[in-house]
């Protein structure tokens, strides 16, 4: 009698394809929650009610930049985690379980992303200064956060050369790594600007998004 095909040793292409899985549930699940956050941030923005516009609905809207302008900053953040996440999935052949935890441990900073946006919007409009110091300093530190899992995760993946698929070379995660542990310092930075001006914090922050925004020259290669 044949074994059943679940006993049956994996060996060859059958092999790969099965490792290959792995890595794409990995990638399809994040792919998944990414998805699922930059959709809740445009939630965040609301439609003036009647009685708050009082038949000037322009003006409403216009008093409303700070939840647009967090929005698309927001949008462009989980839009260069999502971008860096699949070129550094890309990378692997295969995964193991602490990778499988410390990509779980990067999406935990991106799924809270909605709250801050949302704090950092309404109380650059209605907040006191020492309010808008703290909003920044929330928001300051989500993007700290998750660039600090992002990295802990990159430094594993460089760590584990087993993990790696045959094209992958040292002087590709060298390219790579400078413009990933850059996110440490500039987010600190940018924070510690938005203590003095919020709206200096937004488009700095913003033009940083942007910039990560920007192929690494191996992707562009």
């Amino acid at each position: 009698m044949a074994e059943p095909v679940d006993r049956l040793p994996r060996t060859g292409a059958t092999a790969v394809r099965g490792l290959s899985m792995s890595v794409g549930r990995l990638e399809a699940f994040s792919d998944g929650v990414l998805a699922i956050v930059i959709t809740l941030l445009i939630l965040e923005i609301k439609v003036p009610e009647p009685a708050e516009a009082r038949g000037e609905l322009r003006d409403a809207l216009a008093e409303q930049w700070p939840h647009y302008v967090s929005f698309l900053l927001s949008f462009f953040v989980v839009g260069v985690i999502w971008l860096n996440h699949h070129a550094t999935i890309n990378l692997l052949a295969r995964t193991d379980h602490r990778l499988q935890v410390l990509n779980l441990l990067l999406l935990l900073p991106v799924t809270v992303l909605p709250w801050p946006t949302d704090l950092l919007a309404t109380y650059t409009k209605n907040g006191t200064a020492a309010d808008q110091r703290l909003a920044v300093l929330i928001y300051g530190a989500t993007s700290w956060a998750m660039a600090l899992a992002f990295n802990v995760l990159w430094r594993y993946l460089r760590r584990h050369p087993e993990l790696h698929k045959p094209h992958v070379t040292p002087e590709l995660l060298a390219v790579r790594n400078r413009r990933y542990s850059a996110g440490l310092a500039v987010y600190p930075a940018a924070t510690a600007v938005g203590l003095i001006s919020v709206p200096l914090f937004l488009a700095l922050m913003l033009g940083l998004a942007v910039l990560y925004l920007l192929p690494t020259p191996d992707v562009r290669a």
